[in-house]
């Protein structure tokens, strides 16, 4: 518990300047179009990474975990050598061809911010790249139940990429804040590259290396349609007024890092543990560990939503209520992360009922339920929308997240009671 409650601080701080991060950048700027031109670019380096680096840390750290010690560093190397190459090729694809595909991403822009999103995409690519191949370092660290590194690491980078916008956002506009995302990523990279032991270029293709592209392929296909949920949301988001975009993934963005925290702090400890559990078959111990952490995690995101429903709205007008950001703007802001909180209930607890079933070398379970639930989120939010604009869009985002996590738990649970009474361990 004292490693958790060290994750939980250091996670928090990450967050607490992850938010002066985005106050900072609305305050100055205020919500409208150039910041709506900023979270619509982020489309391209935010399907790579949630594809990428996603699935490899949910796929790698149950296979490094496993390993024997000494083998491990150059393992790692040879996959963070693979994973740098192919994120490239695939960043330097999107960046040649944004010019094609931004206007299709948004399609309530005017051809001046879609111009805008393009470039800023291109800039952005470039941390994206380094986020996804960090994700191999990170998960080396937590194989080796190695946690509080990476997440000092996140702090010190993103204190250093603040740093970089304050002085640059007054001169450059927003092209800055795509500029800083990049250097976050390049000084993380740097700080981590320590865990990886002494450089071991590469020798032929291990079979680990094999292993985990079988593992990943389910997982990199079925995330590339299921995970493209926010693109959906930013096509349907441009078509609103100006500034809700950005007011909306704004919304979106505080969930998604208050998620981290208790992601870093209760569930990633408890991985290498679920893994091993599953090598070994002890299933029950399996169930009592995955089963007590998504109670805990679910209790945390309870006590939080709670927090954002009661006083959400007088701390939200307090830190940014400043500035270009009206109290108007205030209260959408409150306003979409009430309508927003099964997106983080959900996620809160899909973060460890799907490491349960990637922990078992099952990729394809959360896969094919995340797939058939976005299939009708799609519908779900095209009609929200229409009906209730950006409103009915939260909504509709709510419901997906919600469905999708209860649906995988129930499989999950299914799962385990067969192989308890199957084997009848401990």
């Amino acid at each position: 518990m004292r490693r958790s409650a060290w994750l939980g601080a250091i996670a928090a701080a990450n967050i607490a300047v992850s938010f002066l991060y985005n106050w900072y950048l609305v305050a100055v700027l205020g919500p409208g179009r150039a910041t709506d031109a900023l979270f619509a670019a982020m489309i391209a380096p935010q399907l790579l990474l949630t594809v990428g680096s996603t699935a490899l840390t949910n796929v790698l750290v149950p296979l490094l975990s496993v390993q024997p010690e000494d083998q491990l560093p150059g393992l790692a190397w040879v996959l963070f050598q693979v994973v740098l190459i192919y994120a490239g090729l695939a960043a330097a694809l999107l960046a040649l061809t944004a010019p094609l595909w931004t206007p299709l991403t948004v399609p309530g822009f005017e051809s001046d911010a879609t111009g805008l999103v393009a470039r800023l995409a291109s800039i952005q690519l470039i941390g994206a790249v380094l986020t996804v191949a960090g994700a191999v370092q990170r998960s080396a660290y937590n194989a080796q139940h190695r946690f509080v590194w990476p997440e000092l690491s996140t702090l010190v980078a993103t204190g250093v990429g603040f740093g970089c916008l304050a002085l640059a956002l007054p001169v450059y506009g927003v092209v800055a804040a795509a500029w800083a995302t990049a250097v976050r990523a390049i000084v993380q990279v740097v700080l981590l590259l320590r865990g990886m032991g002494r450089y071991r270029p590469p020798r032929g293709a291990p079979a680990e290396l094999r292993q985990a592209w079988r593992r990943l392929r389910p997982l990199l296909l079925g995330s590339i349609y299921f995970k493209s949920d926010f693109v959906v949301d930013r096509m349907l988001a441009s078509m609103a007024p100006a500034g809700s975009l950005s007011l909306f993934a704004l919304a979106q963005q505080a969930y998604s890092a208050a998620q981290l925290i208790l992601g870093k702090a209760l569930a990633a400890p408890v991985v290498p543990l679920l893994a091993q559990a599953a090598w070994a078959g002890h299933w029950r111990r399996f169930e009592r560990i995955s089963r007590r952490r998504l109670l805990l995690l679910l209790g945390f995101a309870a006590v939080g939503y709670a927090g954002v429903v009661l006083v959400g709205q007088p701390l939200l007008t307090a830190t940014f209520g400043h500035g270009n950001f009206t109290p108007a703007r205030v209260h959408e802001l409150w306003w979409m992360l009430v309508l927003l909180g099964g997106v983080w209930i959900g996620g809160v607890a899909g973060q460890i009922i799907s490491t349960s079933f990637y922990a078992q070398g099952d990729t394809r379970t959360p896969m094919v339920i995340g797939s058939v639930a976005f299939t009708v989120a799609i519908a779900l939010k095209l009609g929200g929308f229409y009906a209730f604009g950006i409103s009915g869009l939260a909504l509709a985002a709510t419901l997906y997240s919600v469905g999708s996590a209860g649906a995988q738990w129930v499989a999950l649970e299914r799962r385990l009671r067969r192989r308890g009474l199957a084997q009848g361990d401990e």
